[in-house]
Order: C-alpha cells, then sequence, then structure tokens
C-alpha cells in the first residue's frame, strides 16, 4: 500500500483515473509527481519535463489506481500537448507558483496568468480542477496566499465548476494528503453522476 494509500480510511470499489498535472514551467509539478509517488521530500531539484510524460507506475490509493500525466510548461507544450494531455484527465491539478507576484512589467506573471487561462478554455467544465499554489516552503520569497492567488489569477469568477485553490509545497508534501483526498472525491462524485 502507497503512503496515499494510508490516509484514506473509507472502502472505495476499486477505478482507474488519470491525473494531469499542469502549469507554467518551474511551478513545480515533476516535483509534485515524485512527491506523490514515494510520499518523501523531493530534496534535488527535477529535470524540467520535456513533453508529455505518463508515469509508468500508477498512484495506489485506497481503491484507485491514478495514473500522472506530468506535461512541460513551455509555451511550445502548452500549444501542442496540453489538450492532448487534458482529453486523458479525470482531473486536472494545476500548479501555480506561489512566488511568482503581479508587478508592473513583471513577464513571469504574465505567462503564469496566461497559462492558467489557457486551461480554463481547454479542460471540460465537469471535470474537476485542484489548484495548488505552490512553494509554500519558501518563506523568504513571500508566497502568494490562497486569496491572493484567487484575486490575481480571478479564480473567483471560476461559475459552475468543481474546483479547490489550496496552499502546497510539493517538495515536502505539505498540504498535498488534503489536497488528494478532496480530489479523489471529486472524481468519485464524477464517476456517480456518469
Amino acid at each position: 500500500m502507497s503512503w496515499l494509500g494510508r490516509i484514506f480510511k473509507r472502502k472505495a470499489i476499486e477505478q482507474k483515473a488519470s491525473l494531469v498535472i499542469l502549469g507554467s514551467s518551474g511551478a513545480g509539478k515533476t516535483t509534485l509527481v515524485r512527491f506523490l509517488e514515494t510520499g518523501e521530500p523531493v530534496l534535488e531539484n527535477p529535470r524540467t519535463t520535456l513533453g508529455i510524460d505518463i508515469r509508468q507506475s500508477p498512484i495506489e490509493i485506497s481503491g484507485w489506481s491514478l495514473t500522472a500525466i506530468d506535461v512541460g510548461g513551455q509555451e511550445l507544450y502548452r500549444e501542442s500537448l496540453w489538450s492532448l494531455g487534458v482529453s486523458q484527465a479525470s482531473a486536472v491539478i494545476y500548479v501555480l507558483d506561489g512566488t511568482i507576484r503581479k508587478t508592473i512589467n513583471n513577464d513571469a506573471f504574465e505567462v503564469s496568468k496566461f497559462s492558467f487561462d489557457y486551461m480554463l478554455t481547454i479542460v471540460e467544465e465537469d471535470v474537476p480542477i485542484l489548484i495548488l499554489v505552490n512553494k509554500q516552503d519558501l518563506v523568504e520569497e513571500n508566497p502568494l496566499t490562497t486569496q491572493e492567488a484567487i484575486e490575481m489569477y480571478g479564480i473567483s469568477n471560476l461559475v459552475g465548476r468543481s474546483f479547490n485553490i489550496l496552499p502546497s509545497s510539493a517538495k515536502y508534501g505539505n498540504g498535498i494528503e488534503f489536497a488528494i483526498e478532496w480530489l479523489v472525491d471529486k472524481i468519485a462524485e464524477k464517476n456517480i453522476k456518469e
């Protein structure tokens, strides 16, 4: 049983689902996937994902077998591969780099905001979206609070979608347990409706 499997007390019917992890380049997507696979802090920075990485070993969670699809955040991959990944998704995890703030001429924020808005255009409304405001462990960089992210990214305007926004540290796993529990519940609800 994986470390995530131990956090769930209830029994679930054995089901499969795929999680597509999106976000701008350097947001922490691959770090999140590594943490989900091992349950251990990711102390070495993983290489940037080039293209699409469909993980070979599913993440086992109390009756669920979750396949993680990590898609590169660079512009080339966003335009060519995000929609392909999303078409396979039971749910989407969108990783926001919490250290990127909106300031005058902040190109990094503009890219991050564009990526987020683009993701919303390609994800069907019935697909649950988990938004992680990542890098909360970088206290010295004053990461965004969830409320700041909601305001900066216009998240309060997401009407009619199943979504949640939570603070996290993919590197150390802070907030990940609760986030994945929420996401699995939403996938189960979606499957019941279908």
